[in-house]
């Protein structure tokens, strides 16, 4: 009985957004004292359980990846939070 009221209550609790919040030092063109701040917002027009998935939105003034690995790094982890 203890197992289905858990399945009740997943059910219940959806995920409708979610916010990322990075941060890494400066490259080497940067004022070398600051650092670089990503967010990501993960949007969905119904919420990210009932569309399963989302839309990336990136802000930034300044973040910096040396290949696209870098930035697919940043999505894997990503995906790893949100997928039930």
């Amino acid at each position: 009985m203890q197992k289905k009221h858990k399945n009740k209550m997943e059910q219940r609790v959806l995920l409708e957004r979610a916010t990322f919040e990075f941060s890494q030092e400066a490259n080497c063109l940067s004022d070398r004292d600051a650092s670089e701040s990503l967010t990501i917002e993960c949007e969905s027009s119904l919420g990210i359980d009932r569309d399963e998935g989302c839309f990336y939105v990136l802000k930034t003034e300044s973040w910096s990846i040396e290949n696209e690995q870098d930035l697919a790094k940043l999505f894997e982890r990503i995906q790893k939070v949100i997928k039930k």
